[in-house]
């Protein structure tokens, strides 16, 4: 309901707002202001009330707002991904731009194909458009998560743990026990860290690889589909599991910004020393 409400609030605000309505009604009443004919501008505002109550209905009207709202829609997730390929690594770059021409291939075909009506296309053509979009950010997250694990040594993380539970085990000083123990959990935590990404990554590569094979079979069966059904089945299917991995990859984006946090320093060598030393001292 509340969807409804919001495009008919936006329908009448096209019908107001649009340059031709604007243009003849302020043309009208600054006609009336300049000759005094205040039946005029009566006339003028009751003509508008009228197009107001009835042209946001007209269908004509209507098609014509969303295909506007479309066309700006489309252009602001052009750039948006635009943005985001300027961004990625070679590779994803050359992957992303042959997706789209591929893309295109298949718009065309499609449109071409007689036994499509327009109307039902269009949905279909979206979702098509909606995937490469999904690739692209697929593959700006696996570029961060793949920076992410270069700068990682999960060998170094190994051997800080190894070092940590040695300290718990042979020092006495409660607080040098406490600080091994904090940077045991750290160090688990880290790793528990690396784990999922890498999970991430190998979920996100292999959806790209299924995206780029399944628009490959569509650019295949383009001319031969006898139903726009049988090209939006493909893509829901594509679609719903790219939704999926958009949730990992909200939870993925949570752990880069956590993961930020500087970890608790190792306690070094010459700490656990001078730790020795004033004990003997005291």
């Amino acid at each position: 309901m509340a969807s409804d409400e919001g495009r008919a609030k936006s329908y009448l605000r096209a019908a107001f707002v649009n340059i031709y309505n604007l243009s003849m009604f302020g043309g009208a009443m600054v006609a009336a202001a300049a000759t005094g004919e205040y039946v005029l501008a009566a006339a003028a505002v009751g003509m508008e009330a009228v197009w107001l109550l009835f042209g946001p209905d007209f269908r004509p009207f209507r098609r014509a707002v969303d295909r506007a709202d479309r066309a700006e829609r489309d252009k602001a997730d052009r750039a948006r991904v635009d943005k985001l390929m300027e961004s990625l690594p070679e590779r994803d770059w050359q992957r992303a731009k042959a997706l789209d021409e591929l893309r295109r291939e298949v718009e065309r075909d499609m449109q071409n194909n007689p036994s499509f009506q327009a109307i039902l296309l269009q949905s279909e053509l979206d979702k098509l458009s909606q995937l490469h979009q999904s690739f692209v950010h697929l593959a700006n997250a696996c570029a961060r998560a793949e920076t992410y694990l270069s700068a990682l040594d999960p060998r170094e993380l190994e051997r800080q743990l190894k070092a940590q539970e040695a300290i718990t085990q042979k020092m006495t000083d409660p607080q040098v026990k406490e600080l091994a123990q904090k940077n045991i959990e750290v160090i688990r935590k880290r790793q528990s860290t690396i784990g999922e990404i890498e999970n991430f990554l190998a979920r996100a590569r292999g959806q790209m690889n299924l995206i780029e094979n399944s628009v490959r079979l569509l650019r295949d069966q383009a001319l031969t589909m006898t139903s726009p059904s049988q090209l939006g089945d493909q893509l829901d299917d594509l679609l719903t599991g790219v939704e999926a991995l958009q949730a990992s990859t909200k939870e993925t984006e949570a752990i880069f910004a956590s993961s930020r946090m500087d970890p608790i320093s190792p306690i070094s060598s010459e700490q656990v020393a001078q730790s020795g030393s004033s004990r003997v001292r005291g």
